[in-house]
């Protein structure tokens, strides 16, 4: 069913301009419904991640009218009411609707919170909701979430009476932890003797609080989002996924996966003689002739920036033991002189 907005001109003189001249927009739902489309960004030496997030929580500051647009919502993958329910944006549960008028909205939006997020609206000193959100990260290690957080635009123009909404906001996300990756492999063929059941990360940050904010929208600067890790929480041992007992045979051939850890970097700490890294070392069980043994291994740089991606490559290598024999003289016991008498 079309919805009708009727617009009744008040000063003839200001239409005289425009050749398509209406005094009725005929629109419908569909048309100025709100929704999304995401992606990762690149973290530092990683490719782009697939944007597997089924749900964005998402506020937006109507920056013509200087106010709140609307406050945290969830947007759904597939969600949307309008033409694209099939699944490549998200829509708000409720559906949000562009103003039927001349607007920009900026979106500031998160994804995968273990634990509690708050926008700037909800917080004990209240700020505009589009403004800031801050995240309490809970312990992120036994069922990992990469959290991440992103700024949209979208502008509402009008022109003759005719009003353009934006078919889809673009929304790219930045990481807020740093990823740690492990991958082994053997140095020849002797060494696949060794199976890797798990390499654990000592020590390592794992929760923490997470502070986002954006400056609105300008022509000049663009957009700009930040957000930084305001407090830590506590460390502890992190057995990167898949870090189960089940042992990984090395191949000769190319490095395998052996699990990756998302840890909380310390923003305190630039260099790599840090009183309190990010991570202490990590531990490498491994098996080798049916016996169970360690290795623990401690870089030089422990120094961890957000948003960036570290891998070890493990090279094993066995060496062989040789026998090398040999026969120590006898020693020498001294003669002894017998005579025999008959």
């Amino acid at each position: 069913m079309k919805k009708y907005l009727y617009l009744i001109p008040v000063a003839a003189l200001a239409m005289t301009a425009c050749t398509n001249e209406s005094n009725e927009f005929v629109g419908s739902p569909e048309s100025r419904e709100i929704s999304f489309t995401a992606i990762s960004q690149n973290t530092t030496r990683a490719a782009i991640d697939a944007f597997t997030t089924e749900d964005l929580e998402v506020a937006a500051y109507d920056v013509t009218g200087g106010r709140t647009f609307f406050a945290g919502t969830t947007f759904k993958k597939g969600y949307a009411n309008g033409a694209d329910a099939s699944g490549s944006y998200w829509g708000g549960d409720p559906a949000r609707y562009w103003p039927l008028s001349a607007a920009k909205i900026n979106f500031l939006a998160y994804a995968n919170v273990q634990g509690t997020a708050k926008f700037g609206d909800e917080l004990v000193s209240p700020v505009d909701a589009a403004s800031t959100a801050v995240i309490t990260q809970t312990d992120n290690s036994s069922a990992q979430k990469d959290l991440m957080f992103a700024q949209g635009y979208g502008e509402v123009e009008v022109s003759c009476n005719d009003l353009t909404f934006p078919t889809k906001v673009d929304m790219a996300f930045t990481h807020a932890q740093s990823l740690i990756t492990f991958r082994v492999k053997a140095a020849d063929a002797a060494s696949t003797a060794i199976t890797v059941n798990k390499i654990v990360l000592n020590n390592a940050y794992y929760s923490g609080t997470y502070t986002i904010t954006f400056t609105n929208y300008d022509a000049a600067t663009s957009q700009s989002v930040a957000g930084v890790w305001t407090s830590l929480g506590d460390k502890k041992n992190l057995d990167p996924v898949p870090g189960s007992n089940t042992g990984t045979a090395l191949s000769t051939s190319a490095f395998s996966d052996r699990g990756s850890a998302l840890v909380v970097p310390n923003p305190t700490e630039t260099t790599p003689s840090v009183v309190d890294p990010s991570f202490d070392s990590f531990t490498i069980h491994y098996t080798l002739d049916s016996k169970a043994y360690t290795y623990t291994y401690t870089p030089a740089s422990r120094v961890l920036v957000q948003g960036t991606k570290y891998v070890y490559d493990i090279t094993f290598k066995v060496h062989e033991i040789f026998i090398n024999p040999s026969v120590s003289p006898w020693a020498d016991g001294g003669t002894g002189s017998i005579t025999v008498h008959n």
